[in-house]
């Protein structure tokens, strides 16, 4: 699910009845409590998604940008194996190089913004000729802004604390991008307060469960759904006003764009277990790959973290990297309970950070650490993020510039002004 930030979920200790379809998955298999994403901007995070490695691999650092031919995806580990695959994605940001291994690589519909509905015709249309053994990735989009695909009354119902922050007026702009504003492209008629919009986009995240609910249904009328491992995740989460930050993601590194949910579900699987172990998007192909006793590539940077899906390992020493791809070009490693995060000088190399700091992530939001304090966690984690920042860094050569079309679309999800 694209912009699905973990906290607006049930299954994730949300009080709103937003995702009793996700949840239900959830209940039933083993839900990850601490994932995140590489990078919360879409075609960056669904190819270290789909190839288990990051942007300095990949190559991929802006939405439209081509997944290279080089790269081994998840769907050609499973098309080699022999397996039917199938591809359906409601974000246009990704088409060039993403469907590798697809047999079937489609959008949801032709016109240039996508809705699930459709998206999960084709994936259900798909699954009714599919030969098994197969694999299915749908990349449902509705989450993600403008917060107008799901009708009003969908979210009508739910019930808000009347918090200041609720009732706050934003000033509107003509920029897709900016703090303390309401972004261009996410205005709606006769929503002017931030609590309307957090309405709103919990409404999305109701209309894509339902989605999801339709394809388990199609799964279990074909007698498939116990045959079948159900993986649900996101690209990304979304900032609902977290940093001055508003409906917004891509710049910051924060929890509620980075923290994604993670659920797998299998008869053969724990139900119902939270599992604390660290995990991230590009873990999933080698995870997913090793239940199914498919071979992966080498060079991978995504963990197999099958062994740990019955026995937890919270304490696993892993060493997350996140980074974000916008001009300001943060990164973070995360490594236990901790978090250091480097703000890169605009002006030196991408290792010369014009600050660094360090987060207890044991408390939500998690905690700043005073300059002062933890330096023994400092000094073990400073190395580390700056070889991550070396290596995820755009190279210098200016994107490719975008086709007409795609700046269309580009603009109207908030990508480029």
């Amino acid at each position: 699910m694209d912009t699905l930030r973990a906290d607006h979920l049930g299954a994730y200790g949300y009080a709103l009845p937003t995702s009793p379809q996700l949840d239900r998955l959830a209940a039933e298999g083993v839900l990850f409590t601490d994932a995140i994403t590489p990078v919360p901007t879409t075609a960056p995070a669904l190819a270290s998604l789909l190839t288990a490695r990051h942007a300095d691999a990949h190559g991929v650092r802006e939405n439209f940008a081509e997944l290279p031919a080089s790269m081994t995806t998840i769907a050609e580990t499973f098309a080699t194996a022999g397996y039917d695959t199938a591809g359906f994605y409601g974000n246009g940001a990704i088409q060039k190089g993403f469907g590798q291994g697809f047999g079937t690589f489609e959008a949801f519909a032709d016109h240039w913004f996508f809705r699930d509905k459709a998206g999960t015709k084709k994936a259900i249309a798909w699954l009714e000729t599919a030969k098994e053994p197969w694999f299915l990735w749908v990349h449902f989009m509705d989450p993600h802004g403008p917060y107008n695909s799901s009708p009003p009354a969908q979210s009508a119902n739910l019930e808000y604390e009347a918090t200041a922050e609720m009732q706050v007026v934003l000033p509107q702009v003509d920029k897709n991008y900016g703090f303390g504003v309401l972004p261009k492209y996410q205005r709606l008629p006769k929503h002017e307060r931030v609590g309307d919009y957090v309405r709103r986009y919990d409404g999305e995240i109701i209309g894509t469960d339902v989605e999801i609910g339709r394809i388990r249904e199609a799964l279990e009328t074909e007698g498939e759904l116990d045959d079948t491992l159900i993986v649900v995740t996101a690209d990304h989460g979304e900032s609902l006003g977290e940093g001055r930050y508003y409906f917004q993601h891509g710049s910051l590194l924060n929890a509620p764009s980075v923290r994604v949910p993670l659920v797998f579900r299998h008869p053969g699987l724990p139900s119902g277990l939270q599992n604390e172990t660290p995990a991230s998007l590009v873990d999933v192909f080698p995870t997913v790959a090793a239940l199914a006793g498919l071979p992966v590539p080498d060079g991978l940077v995504g963990h197999d973290l099958s062994a740990t899906l019955a026995k937890p390992d919270s304490t696993k020493d892993i060493v997350r990297v996140s980074y974000t791809v916008t001009p300001s070009q943060k990164t973070s490693v995360r490594r236990g309970h901790w978090e250091l995060r480097g703000h890169p000088h605009p002006k030196k190399p991408a290792d010369d950070f014009e600050r660094i700091e360090l987060f207890d992530l044991r408390t939500s939001p998690p905690t700043l650490v005073p300059p002062g304090e933890r330096a023994e966690v400092r000094s073990e984690l400073e190395p580390l993020l700056r070889t991550a920042a070396l290596r995820v860094r755009r190279e210098q050569k200016a994107p490719r510039a975008p086709s007409q079309d795609e700046k269309t679309r580009l603009r109207a999800l908030g990508y480029i002004d």
